[in-house]
């Protein structure tokens, strides 16, 4: 399934990493499988472990009280990542880091 969020097009919801592999990429983790209601906006080169540490420090649940959706970036660089960030998080008025 895909969530349209501003010109970007997230694969999830998922509420298990199984199909997500160390890709560059976004990820949001979300309180609602349909509706975004973010928790954690990031981006990383590895999406996989990155999801799986934010997960563990935000002391979550994916399929409980959590969600993941994911946008992969094959070719984008961290600073073209960090500016899909930003974009991302002016769409859901959040203040960037």
């Amino acid at each position: 399934m895909a969530i349209q969020i501003g010109r970007f097009s997230f694969r999830g919801s998922f509420s298990n990493l199984d199909e997500i592999k160390n890709r560059p990429g976004l990820y949001i983790i979300h309180r609602n499988e349909s509706e975004i209601i973010p928790v954690v906006i990031g981006q990383t080169a590895l999406l996989n472990a990155s999801i799986t540490e934010e997960i563990r420090s935000h002391k979550l649940s994916l399929g409980k009280d959590s969600y993941v959706s994911i946008y992969n970036t094959f070719c984008a660089l961290q600073l073209g990542r960090e500016e899909m960030i930003k974009e991302i998080h002016e769409i859901f008025h959040l203040e960037s880091n």
